[in-house]
């Protein structure tokens, strides 16, 4: 994974340092001495992360990271505040200006890249909803999204698995008078999961060692496998400085972590911060979803149609050409699918295009486009990807469609379906978006005169 850093601090060994240690892991790393310097790159920069130090003559870091948050147009960078003063009080601070994390002087690099890496993967996804979002509104199917009321709309309940069911209670207990938000106490990991199906929590405080014997980085990794949970914020607890367990417990998927013992103060600040993320998020979805059942959702699969995604492909090359990285997209036909419907009908026609549909979604990323063109043929828009990697996923999504009947409605039985797919890899200057989708078109030509069944590229003339 890479991206690009921000690093603002008005020591200019500081800043070597820095740049060299993110360099060395391929991030594109920009620097600033000072805050105003700082606010002018960030907005013509557009970094995807800001390490910003706290101790600045003239504007220091509290005051431009209140500055970043308060600007449209840099509130959605995460910003790591960067102190040797480690302290709960110097934390609750920057969390209340808008800080994603704080690291200490000096780095472990350790607590560093896991940190990096945590933050990197959640603007990738916030980029994904905000590129979404600006498609539905240029399509005239969403309005602006407001936000002056994002912090006064409810939450779920908190759940919490502690250690032990004193601490548990306790902390349910504090939690409970100062956020005005329902608890639970879970005695097991579990009954974490379980109950986490039936109360829908939206944040989850996980110690790294739970009742009975639990595992709490395991907890972490189930939330995160499951749907229903998968948006939810996680804070892990770790103990007495763990930092391999928090950095391992970041790689999972926990949102963020805090060290026992702790400043209630600051797991209610840390709490508020995931929670304001959470809310945003689930606006973005929430505003994509509704803008764009009718227009540009297709009825039968669920998934989007040949409008939307010819729009977000403008988007897609836009991406490409500020990153100079590049993209593929497919083409994916059923094969010989008029006999399924000649032969069952065509209620049985549209069962295996909703399952198909199914399984292409869980054979992609996250941030990958899929949409159906129409009939049986499905596109797949899969930004900063190049050949290997989508060779990669193209084989995943035929051996996912091979591998299993889809059943028949109607206890009609079941019925093998197979795929053939063409792939075309480009960059922002080869050409427009349809020229792009042609040549994916092409390819899947040669697969499907090739036998079917099989993934086939685009060849450029020699």
């Amino acid at each position: 994974m890479s991206g690009r850093v921000l690093v603002v601090d008005d020591v200019a060994t500081n800043r070597l340092l820095l740049r060299a240690k993110l360099s060395s892991a391929y991030y594109d790393v920009v620097v600033a001495e000072d805050g105003p310097k700082a606010l002018d790159l960030a907005r013509s920069e557009q970094p995807d992360m800001v390490m910003l130090d706290v101790m600045m003559p003239g504007m220091d870091g509290f005051a431009v990271c209140a500055r970043l948050k308060a600007d449209p147009e840099t509130a959605h960078i995460p910003v790591i505040m960067v102190t040797a003063l480690d302290t709960a009080e110097e934390r609750i601070r920057g969390l209340e200006a808008g800080a994603d994390d704080f690291l200490s002087k000096p780095f472990n690099d350790l607590a560093l890249f896991a940190r990096v890496r945590s933050l990197m993967r959640m603007k990738m996804m916030f980029d994904e909803l905000r590129l979404r979002d600006l498609t539905s509104r240029e399509l005239g199917l969403a309005e602006v999204m407001p936000d002056q009321d994002i912090e006064a709309e409810p939450s779920g309940p908190i759940l919490i698995a502690p250690p032990d069911a004193g601490r548990g209670g306790q902390l349910a207990a504090e939690l409970g008078a100062r956020l005005s938000i329902g608890t639970i106490v879970t005695s097991s990991e579990r009954e974490a999961l379980n109950l986490s199906r039936l109360e829908l929590p939206d944040c989850f405080i996980v110690h790294q060692t739970l009742m009975e014997g639990g595992d709490g980085l395991r907890l972490v990794s189930a939330l995160r496998a499951r749907p229903e949970t998968r948006q939810s914020a996680v804070i892990l607890v770790v103990e007495n400085g763990d930092v391999g367990t928090a950095a391992k417990g970041l790689d999972l998927g926990a949102s963020d972590y805090i060290e026992a013992p702790f400043d209630v103060n600051e797991l209610i600040a840390r709490i508020r911060s995931q929670l304001r993320r959470k809310r945003y998020s689930d606006r973005l979805r929430s505003n994509v979803r509704n803008g764009l059942k009718l227009a540009v959702i297709d009825p039968l699969t669920g998934i989007y149609n040949r409008r939307y995604a010819s729009q977000h492909m403008i988007r897609v090359m836009e991406r490409a050409r500020e990153t100079g990285g590049v993209f593929a997209v497919m083409m994916i036909d059923l094969d010989k699918f008029k006999s399924i419907n000649d032969r069952f009908g065509h209620d049985a026609g549209d069962a295996v295009l909703r399952e198909f549909s199914r399984r292409l979604q869980e054979n992609i990323r996250g941030v990958d486009l899929v949409a159906r063109f129409g009939g049986e043929e499905f596109f797949v828009a899969m930004p900063d990807v190049d050949a290997g990697a989508a060779g990669h996923a193209a084989e995943r999504i035929r051996r996912a469609i091979e591998d299993a009947p889809v059943r028949l409605p109607g206890g009609a039985g079941e019925v093998d379906v197979t795929v053939s797919i063409g792939v075309a890899v480009a960059g922002a200057g080869d050409g427009d978006a349809e020229a792009i989708i042609k040549r994916a078109d092409s390819a899947l030509y040669l697969s499907k005169e090739g036998g079917r069944n099989r993934v086939s590229f685009f060849a450029r003339a020699a």
